[in-house]
């Protein structure tokens, strides 16, 4: 393990980044919504950046919601990237988020599609961001074929990055399956009340002393935010209980250290049930969504190693 990341972890760990997750509902919203005011997109700006910087950046809405399109050229490349931003489905991306989307543009010479997708602290559950996300592969595989489509997800993106395509299995596979899929950190928010989610639960709790930034109280408080009332389809909540027939060559980066790792085994059984490839990655003594983090050394060995598997 790098000092670089020891002193870092030290310093997260000491700013009680964890304390966050154990409020109530409606002080996490408070959060969210508090977070989600602040300015860390400002399309101009991002305008300037892409004309020094000789590329294209597109903005569309999608249903409504914000759609870029980093392009190393005007026309659109021969494939694409599916750049699904994580938050806890309740707080925005931030400019780690933009600059990662930025550099897979520039080392991998696809385009990338970054999804703004509705927020559960916008009074929306996250049947409507399926919809929306759902919605936004479609229009990818209308420019591009599906095979040269890679789609990059992480925390609560990489559970969308997994779960768009259950939900493209439940609806009886309207669309084709697209080349690879990148899931960094994924888990999921099941019913710890059923017996049969005891054991996953016991697991996420045997790691809560290691991880520096989630606490798993958070995922009873998160099922509660994105399902309410409705009657949400159980995959959209847990996607390890969801149909993973012909899903492409999946790859899973968990850090060793966050709670999130207990869900690694679950994917695991997933994939074998259903004969689909794929490999995890576990980071030695890593945090959550490690790979998104440059300034150490192991965060930025994963961020390479995934942005070289989207070139492919």
């Amino acid at each position: 393990m790098s000092l670089t990341y020891k002193m870092a972890s030290t310093i997260v760990r000491l700013l009680g980044v964890k304390k966050i997750f154990i409020k109530n509902k409606e002080d996490i919203l408070a959060y969210a919504k508090k977070q989600n005011a602040k300015a860390v997109f400002d399309l101009d700006r991002a305008m300037k950046r892409a004309e020094r910087r000789n590329y294209f950046l597109f903005e569309r809405e999608v249903m409504g919601y914000r759609l870029l399109s980093y392009q190393k050229d005007q026309m659109p490349a021969d494939g694409a990237v599916l750049y699904l931003f994580g938050g806890g489905m309740i707080t925005q991306p931030d400019k780690m988020d933009f600059s990662l989307a930025e550099r897979i543009m520039e080392k991998t010479g696809k385009d990338v599609w970054f999804l703004f997708y509705p927020l559960c602290s916008e009074d929306v559950k996250v049947d409507k961001t399926y919809d929306v996300c759902f919605e936004t592969y479609r229009r990818m595989t209308e420019t591009y074929k599906a095979e040269n489509i890679g789609v990059l997800g992480f925390s609560s993106g990489a559970g969308l990055s997994l779960g768009l395509f259950l939900h493209n299995n439940a609806l009886g596979k309207p669309l084709p399956m697209p080349g690879k899929i990148i899931s960094v950190s994924p888990g999921g928010v099941p019913d710890v009340n059923l017996d049969e989610n005891k054991e996953i639960w016991e697991r996420v709790n045997e790691l809560n002393h290691k991880d520096i930034m989630i606490e798993p109280t958070y995922f009873k408080t998160a099922r509660e935010i994105l399902k309410g009332d409705k009657d949400i389809p159980e995959y959209m909540l847990d996607e390890t209980v969801g149909d993973f027939t012909d899903f492409p060559k999946t790859y899973f980066y968990y850090g060793e250290n966050e709670c999130l790792y207990a869900y690694a085994d679950e994917f695991k059984k997933a994939m074998e049930k259903y004969h689909v490839p794929y490999e995890i990655t576990v980071g030695k003594g890593m945090c959550h969504c490690y790979p998104l983090v440059r300034f150490f050394r192991e965060g930025r060995e994963a961020q390479d190693e995934i942005i070289e598997l989207l070139k492919s």
